[in-house]
């Protein structure tokens, strides 16, 4: 199956190039994604998928969008 992919700030170095698409078996989780684009385990990401906070255990299907981005902190 494939998944768009957007990210931002420093999590766009792990983005995937191209179109954003990334391939992934069925039954794949948002830590299989983040393992596939070899985001390292210290890396904290907040992950949306189709608009909506996920965790690492979530599952995904074909034509899922998610977003990346790092936490936000306030001050």
């Amino acid at each position: 199956m494939r998944v768009s992919v957007q990210a931002f700030a420093n999590l766009k170095a792990f983005a995937p190039g191209g179109d954003g698409e990334v391939s992934l078996p069925e039954g794949a989780t948002v830590r299989d994604l983040l393992a596939r684009l070899a985001i390292p385990p210290g890396v904290e990401a907040v992950v949306l998928v189709n608009g909506r906070r996920a965790g690492g255990e979530q599952r995904l299907s074909a034509g899922d969008r998610l977003v990346l981005f790092p936490p936000m902190e306030g001050g």
